[in-house]
């Protein structure tokens, strides 16, 4: 299963990661390592369609930057 991460520090947004795992327990791992100290995250499941058009989307505007 995919996975998106949202990362959130006070009200400003901070970053967005997405990943597979195995299982929910997983998920919920890597997304609570994936979060800094003080700030708050949310994780939602993702189709792989969902998640291989974002990566190509992040992949396309860093290589315009």
């Amino acid at each position: 299963m995919y996975y998106r991460v949202r990362i959130w520090n006070g009200e400003s947004f901070k970053k967005e990661i997405m990943y597979s795992a195995d299982n929910e327990v997983i998920a919920m791992q890597k997304a609570s390592a994936a979060t800094p100290d003080g700030c708050r995250a949310n994780y939602e499941s993702i189709n792989k369609e969902e998640y291989e058009k974002s990566y190509e989307d992040k992949t396309k505007e860093q290589a315009e930057a």
